[in-house]
């Protein structure tokens, strides 16, 4: 397939497709090649490649328009399972949301054990000027900590280029487990922290295949995050716990870790 010359792969998921004004343009200014997969996890919507065009994107494309709301991790999954089907296991996914934006592709020479590839993140607050310029220009910022937030380092799966191969792995303990995962999220009044659960899932999943492995960190700037929106509540659900939001993370987290380590131990046993 013509995907196969790739060896990035840009993750990019959807639900407010209107959104994808912001990322695209970004995704059609670099320089590098890469293979761009899209889900749109909105039901209501359909995606087509021209559409993606005429935001500037004329590289190698791949779109899923998704039938059911997966949500935001399951979404992350169908990403992984496309470039295992499309065989594109020998290459780097990087996932990228549809309000942000990737500014930077290279990937450096590391070593085999090297699994993830950690670099640095800024965080646009406040000011809708500072999103424009940025769009335009996307070194166009002064970190001032208020306005402009300075990630250093970026520890999230989004924004983060990791191995396929592990990220494929860690997804198919994860469809094992789907239901459990629905019932979790289910039960909360606050939107599930998705880039923190799946970097700890992918941690412990790469930890139990390879003793040795571990990610590299670049100190450089490669995603621009917008955290403009000011409500509390987002597709029915608070944003973050009312109090105490760490603790409550940190028990989510907890929840999450004890049924993929079940869901590993049963996989072992069966092969």
């Amino acid at each position: 397939m013509l995907c196969k010359k790739n060896h990035v792969i840009v993750g990019l998921t959807t639900f407010h497709n209107e959104m994808l004004k912001i990322s695209i343009p970004a995704l059609g200014k670099l320089k590098q090649k890469f293979l761009l997969i899209i889900h749109n996890d909105n039901p209501t919507t359909n995606i087509t490649k021209r559409d993606i065009r005429k935001l500037g994107y004329g590289g190698d494309l791949h779109i899923i328009n998704s039938n059911e709301n997966l949500g935001p991790l399951m979404a992350k999954v169908s990403v992984i399972k496309t470039a295992d089907r499309l065989k594109l296991t020998d290459t780097w996914i990087v996932f990228n949301d549809d309000d942000d934006m990737l500014i930077d592709l290279n990937v450096p020479d590391v070593a085999a054990h090297n699994f993830a590839i950690i670099q640095n993140s800024i965080t646009i607050k406040n000011r809708v000027l500072d999103l424009l310029r940025a769009m335009d220009e996307p070194d166009n910022y002064i970190i001032d900590n208020e306005h402009i937030i300075l990630s250093k380092p970026n520890r999230k799966i989004t924004g983060t280029l990791v191995q396929t191969k592990h990220l494929i792995g860690m997804a198919d303990i994860l469809l094992t487990i789907s239901d459990a995962l629905l019932d979790i999220e289910r039960s909360l009044t606050y939107r599930v922290p998705v880039d923190m659960i799946m970097w700890s899932l992918l941690n412990t999943y790469v930890r139990s295949v390879d003793a040795n492995a571990v990610p590299i960190y670049m100190d450089k700037i490669n995603y621009i995050k917008t955290e403009l929106d000011s409500c509390q509540m987002k597709y029915g659900k608070l944003q973050h716990p009312v109090r105490n939001a760490d603790e409550h993370y940190k028990k989510l987290l907890s929840k999450y870790e004890s049924a993929f380590h079940i869901a590993m131990d049963a996989a072992a046993l069966r092969g």
